[in-house]
């Protein structure tokens, strides 16, 4: 929902602004160079533009006006195919519309106050969860259910787009009590566990059952994992997992044996270069698949015994499992029927004998002891319930209970708040704890009040007193950390805003660079760049399994996420210049990435920086393969995809939608025609021309890249891949440097495009032309500034538009 209290002058502004001239200049321009196309009888684009009188009466006209003369500014209007203005004409138009929407803007600050209540979307909310009671949100979400938070202008935190349903209440009520169990533990520390398992090696190739004592509940364990079957604990599984939410430690000993041995790789589908890795996964019964995934993965050494301890947190009911990760690969019953007999003459199926009457013969991976212990807490009780409950008495009452939840809205509700102000939430608990008789179902009840109040869930900026637009220290203290953290602002914050020193520019740069430094402010990269640039489209449509095998078996997805988050990451923390991410001469990768990009030399799973050459093809956001696979369908590259991608995300200029009517480009499936020639086709159709003309060339030119970002010098069938094209303004584009050297060309465009996006990011709303003075100024600013990208959020900051409503 958002409020506007938003009046603009009546046309008494333009006072010394000749009313006949106002007339010729704009109604005539349009009449003649626009209205054929945003006219009463068409409206490319949606845009129509016979009613505008050239004047800014109101907002829709304003609007209207700044995109006319943003698209004068850019050369792009009128279409080549259309009649054309003079450059005399076009200057005293520009000139014009300049002065009348500087003036608009100038009286349309005189009266501020674009008040925006927007609730918190489902990142923004777990992260305030995580923080205002120190949990652990790894394995624990409570927001499993909500409904998706739709994006507006890109980004799932525009006020806007924030609508709540019946459905998302009910919603906030479940996850309320989800969390208010995990906060309210009253009790003594949770009893430990030990569960241990061990072998030892029977001389004849059997095994024996370790022993067991007092201390330790002991189970046998099998000598090898059998190739990449999980190995666990049988009496943990049956307790349904840890016994309680805490940190356990996870030891094993273990070593590979025989790596090498008679039997072929490619019978055991199985990579004997590689040493052997053994992998810990941890699962939940209750929550199924969704809940599994890898916590570690280790290089066991050949031929000797080694040791590892992994610490995890787990939350209640979940287990662990070994995993030979990179076994021989197939059922075991594959190897048995068909494998064994190639090399063993006396391995019939069904085997009379075991499988274990092998042992000795072929690679394995020996697990000797393994075992977990726990849970370990840093104190008891823990943070998130001694913060609100510090040292409860033997019969704590409503006195005792009525302070607990203030505390607790002092910092839910982002603000200080008087008895007076929660005396509706105090007094429903205690209503409950009269009928009840049980304090702690009564702070149950009065924790969940608080998470369910408009208050916590929504971040409302109200009218703060003597000046009707500006934020008040609460409001800004929220503002910048939802901003820059996509959470709740932390104590030293909170203590800035209390002071009233917030509301100073540099107590509020100080506390953003400070903010930049904390590890939180990485949400940046998964929230702001995460939909910049496309990546939550990852995974929407997977390539083919069969055709793209190394895809998954390297987890490549995974990989290319991580490459453009660390790069994202790297670009912020050394405040690297924000044209890096046009080019570079770095990147993130691992072994896996870096095989699949054809570049030698980088080792191992961990990711580490990388410096490229002009041979490796790559360098700046485009020759990433998360954007480069998100910009495909799966099967086959999609350049106009690619192509609407830069004009959108790094040039500022998105296409119009296609009309209705007109018909997607055809796939080829034969795979006789190249891409380039499928497109031809549908160019040149009329109704398609003028947006493909500023399409096509920037998506061509990134057709070396296929639809999973590797390099390719040709098609499938051997058909040239031609990556050359022509601008709009005559510019040649080729390929992926061609496309980088025309952006480079355009700092001040690609500046003023991010420097939109993050605005729109850090207010959580549309911008509106009164902003454009700000955003401008910023941009003028950014070379002076070395492009850094801190800078740039400095510079948001410290706004107008970012401190005022």
């Amino acid at each position: 929902m958002k409020l506007l209290f938003f009046f603009l002058i009546s046309v008494s502004f333009a006072a010394g602004i000749d009313e006949a001239k106002d007339g010729k200049l704009v109604r005539g321009f349009l009449e003649v160079y626009c209205i054929k196309c945003h006219g009463s009888e068409k409206q490319k684009g949606d845009r129509r533009f016979d009613h505008l009188s050239g004047k800014a009466e109101d907002l829709s006209q304003a609007e209207s006006l700044q995109e006319i003369l943003d698209q004068l500014n850019l050369a792009e209007m009128p279409p080549e195919s259309e009649k054309q203005p003079t450059e005399e004409e076009t200057r005293e138009v520009v000139s014009f519309l300049t002065k009348v929407l500087d003036q608009a803007r100038e009286n349309a600050r005189e009266n501020r106050g674009k008040v925006v209540l927007r609730r918190l979307n489902r990142v923004e909310y777990l992260n305030t969860i995580r923080d205002l009671f120190d949990l652990k949100m790894v394995d624990f979400d409570p927001t499993t259910t909500f409904p998706p938070d739709e994006p507006t202008e890109g980004f799932d935190n525009v006020g806007e787009g924030l609508v709540a349903s019946s459905h998302l209440l009910e919603n906030y009520l479940e996850a309320a009590r989800k969390v208010a169990d995990k906060v309210i533990r009253p009790g003594p520390e949770p009893k430990m566990i030990h569960y241990q398992a061990g072998v030892e090696i029977d001389p004849n190739g059997g095994m024996g059952e370790a022993g067991s004592d007092k201390v330790a509940r002991r189970e046998a364990g099998r000598i090898f994992i059998k190739f990449r079957q999980p190995l666990g604990f049988p009496a943990l599984d049956k307790k349904r997992g840890v016994p309680a939410d805490g940190e356990y430690l996870i030891r094993f000993s273990a070593k590979a044996v025989r790596r090498k041995s008679r039997y072929k790789d490619s019978d055991l589908r199985y990579n004997s270069d590689e040493p052997m890795r053994l992998s810990i996964s941890i699962d939940s019964r209750e929550l199924g698949a969704t809940a599994h995934r890898i916590i570690g993965e280790y290089e066991i050494p050949d031929d000797e015994l080694i040791e590892v301890e992994h610490r995890v947190w787990l939350e209640k009911g979940f287990t662990f499992h070994l995993h030979w990760a990179n076994g021989p690969n197939g059922s075991f019953k594959r190897i048995m029927r068909k494998v064994l007999p190639k090399y063993n003459k006396d391995a019939l199926y069904p085997a009379r004998n075991p499988p274990e009457m092998y042992i000795g013969s072929g690679p394995e991976l020996h697990v000797h002891s393994f075992e977990i212990e726990g849970p370990f807490f840093d104190q008891w009780p823990p943070t998130g319930f001694a913060r609100y409950f510090p040292n409860p008495p033997p019969d704590p009452g409503s006195e005792y209970l009525d302070a607990s939840l203030i505390r607790l809205a002092n910092q839910a509700f982002r603000r200080p708040v008087s008895p007076d102000e929660l005396k509706p939430y105090l007094k429903l608990a205690s209503q409950y704890l009269l009928a009840k008789k049980d304090f702690w179902d009564a702070a149950h009840y009065g924790v969940r009040a608080i998470l369910t109040s408009p208050r916590f869930l929504y971040l409302a900026e109200s009218d703060p007193g003597k000046d009707p637009s500006a934020l008040d220290p609460y409001e800004l203290a929220s503002r910048l950390s939802y901003f820059l953290w996509s959470s709740m602002p932390d104590r030293e914050l909170r203590e800035a805003a209390a002071s009233g020193r917030l509301l100073e520019t540099d107590e509020l740069l100080s506390q953003a660079k400070r903010m930049l430094r904390d590890p939180r402010a990485r949400a940046l990269a998964e929230n702001f760049a995460g939909q910049w640039l496309h990546l939550r489209k990852l995974g929407e449509m997977p390539p083919d399994p069969e055709k793209n095998k190394a895809y998954y078996s390297n987890n490549l997805e995974q990989a290319m996420r991580e490459e453009t988050g660390r790069f994202f990451n790297y670009v912020l923390s050394e405040n690297r210049s924000i044209l890096e991410f046009i080019d570079s001469d770095y990147t993130f990768l691992n072994e896996s990435l870096a095989q699949h990009y054809g570049i030698e030399g980088v080792l191992g799973k961990t990711f580490t920086k990388v410096t490229l050459r002009p041979e490796h093809n790559r360098g700046g956001l485009l020759g990433h393969g998360s954007v480069l696979t998100a910009t495909s369908n799966g099967v086959e590259t999609q350049p106009v995809l690619r192509g609407v991608w830069v004009l959108e995300n790094l040039l500022g200029t998105p296409p119009n939608s296609p009309p209705p009517d007109v018909e997607p480009i055809e796939p080829d499936t034969r795979g006789v025609s190249t891409m380039r020639e499928l497109m031809e086709k549908h160019r040149n159709n009329p109704t398609c021309f003028e947006c493909h003309r500023k399409i096509d060339p920037l998506g061509l030119s990134m057709e070396h890249y296929d639809h999973v970002g590797a390099w390719r010098e040709r098609y499938a069938k051997r058909l040239p891949i031609d990556g050359s094209g022509e601008m709009p303004d005559g510019t040649t584009i080729e390929g992926p440097s061609g496309i980088k050297a025309y952006l480079k060309g355009r700092p001040g465009q690609f500046t003023h495009c991010l420097t939109e996006k993050l605005f729109v990011y850090a207010l959580g709303r549309r911008l509106s032309f009164t902003d454009r003075d700000d955003l401008d100024a910023i941009v003028t600013l950014m070379p002076k500034l070395g492009y850094g990208l801190q800078e740039l959020i400095l510079q948001i900051v410290a706004s107008e538009p970012f401190r005022f409503k």
